[in-house]
């Protein structure tokens, strides 16, 4: 007799789907994060006023990216998360990583 149930496969394709997502995520979190390096570079090199206000906006951005990753790592062994579920929290994770990034190069740009 068998310790498997019918439904097995499905779980381990959707745990592969998820580990797949993660993982994916992670690397795109990764560039993210080298981005904001580099524009923390361009802050340094910045006039005075506008890197106080680009400090502010890469903080953000920063703390956004590194809230992301303990998210991806505490969702991905939860069993309540479906792929779907997952899919749709690292979409909006990365949209705001990528919103706050966006806002500090803007004022970067304005000078």
């Amino acid at each position: 007799m068998s310790n498997t149930t019918p439904d097995s496969g499905g779980d381990t394709a959707q745990q592969e789907e998820k580990s797949q997502l993660v993982e994916s995520a992670t690397g795109t979190l990764d560039q993210w994060r080298s981005r904001i390096d580099e524009l923390t570079v361009q802050v340094d090199l910045a006039k005075l006023d506008a890197r106080e206000r680009a400090t502010k906006q890469l903080d953000i951005a920063q703390d956004a990216c590194l809230a992301a990753y303990p998210k991806l790592r505490e969702a991905l062994p939860d069993a309540a998360f479906n792929a779907d579920t997952l899919r749709e929290g690292v979409q909006q994770l990365l949209h705001d990583v990528k919103e706050a990034f966006e806002a500090a190069q803007a004022v970067i740009a304005r000078g």
